[in-house]
């Protein structure tokens, strides 16, 4: 009796009022039109919305810990532009997901967006498929648009990643020429060491024959020594080696520090394992306060006592019977009636003084 005075562990623990509000929320979701498919127990699910705008659009329910005290999460795949749906992909316009309560039905809210993509179909992003769980995405601005006031022409928002279009080309008596550039162009294209000016490096070039120029030509040896004597190539050579020790240099430098980087590596590896520690004993810790809050609540105490109260009075009934029964003799019947009255009175009054407190508060169903 103790047991069910206090809300002691019986044989067989019951499940708390805000599990099984959740697990009747979820069986609301399940038995919509949808294909519900479940990936994360009592946490997430998916809503497939089947030929909307020639293609499935997926609805991933997220419910935290305080479902359904706290309203749930909707967000929607594949990446697609619609009034109800911000940049995150997140549903942020459904009144019945904004305004989500204890009372309201999970399964009507979510039948709620479907109508409303059917309604007003969404617009896919097709050059986003596949890129919504990559990489960080451009920030969109907001622009105008027919039937879509949050958002405008896709391309614009995330432009498709391709090679710069070519400048156009001159035409020449019919006939398309070399491409035109202009002098962003130009300085753009330039090589950081341009080819030098033959004939002006060497202008005994311009007296030589046609013999000489061939004999030299096949001559490697002295090639390699007329363009060795080029301020350029002594420029390029002097770079290249001033880079390759700045490389060296950097190098170095790196190794020097791959100990304090394998020390941070260590640190933040060592701190995500708190995290989770902490992380877990903090959901074990929630879990426990809302069990004991469920336990603990006014109502149930309230209605602990007065089932405390009748166990007291039909004691008291029997020991009164027992002596008009003879069954016992009065100094026994005057310490034990006594006894069960007292408890008797002392519950009553803690039962009605509750009550008081319950209803200047609110009623039953007030939060403590």
């Amino acid at each position: 009796m103790m047991n069910r005075l206090f809300g002691g562990k019986g044989k067989s623990p019951q499940a708390t009022n805000l599990q099984t509000q959740r697990t009747k929320q979820i069986e609301s979701m399940k038995k919509t039109n949808l294909s519900v498919i479940e990936i994360v127990r009592d946490v997430e699910y998916r809503a497939t919305i089947s030929n909307i705008s020639g293609t499935n659009i997926n609805l991933i329910i997220t419910l935290s810990p305080q479902f359904p005290q706290d309203k749930p999460s909707v967000t929607v795949q594949p990446p697609l532009t619609h009034p109800w749906v911000d940049i995150q992909m997140k549903v942020v316009g459904c009144p019945n997901i904004n305004n989500f309560s204890m009372h309201s039905d999970l399964g009507v809210a979510i039948q709620t967006i479907v109508e409303e993509f059917k309604k007003t179909p969404p617009r896919i992003l097709p050059h986003l498929v596949g890129q919504q769980f990559g990489a960080p995405q451009p920030p969109v601005a907001p622009v105008s648009g027919p039937g879509y006031p949050l958002y405008g022409n896709p391309q614009a928002l995330y432009p498709l990643v391709g090679p710069p279009p070519l400048p156009p080309r001159a035409v020449e008596n019919g006939r398309e020429g070399p491409p035109i550039l202009s002098d962003q162009d130009t300085n753009a294209s330039s090589p950081a060491y341009p080819v030098p000016d033959i004939m002006k490096a060497y202008p005994e070039l311009k007296d030589k024959g046609l013999f000489e120029l061939q004999e030299l030509v096949d001559n490697e040896e002295k090639v390699l020594d007329l363009l060795q004597g080029l301020p350029e190539l002594a420029r390029f050579t002097q770079d290249r080696e001033d880079i390759s020790a700045q490389c060296v240099q950097l190098a170095r430098e790196n190794l020097t520090k791959q100990p304090v980087v394998e020390e941070l590596k260590d640190s933040v590896l060592k701190k995500m394992s708190e995290l989770d520690a902490i992380k877990g004993e903090f959901e074990t810790h929630c879990e426990h306060h809302l069990t004991l809050s469920d336990q603990f609540h006014p109502a149930n105490i309230q209605t602990n006592l007065k089932v405390a109260v009748m166990e007291a009075e039909e004691e008291s009934e029997k020991i009164a019977d027992d002596f008009l029964d003879k069954k016992i003799d009065i100094e026994e019947f005057l310490q034990t009636y006594m006894q069960k009255r007292t408890l008797c009175h002392m519950r009553k009054a803690k039962e009605e003084k509750l009550n008081q407190i319950i209803m200047a508060s609110g009623g039953p169903g007030s939060q403590y």
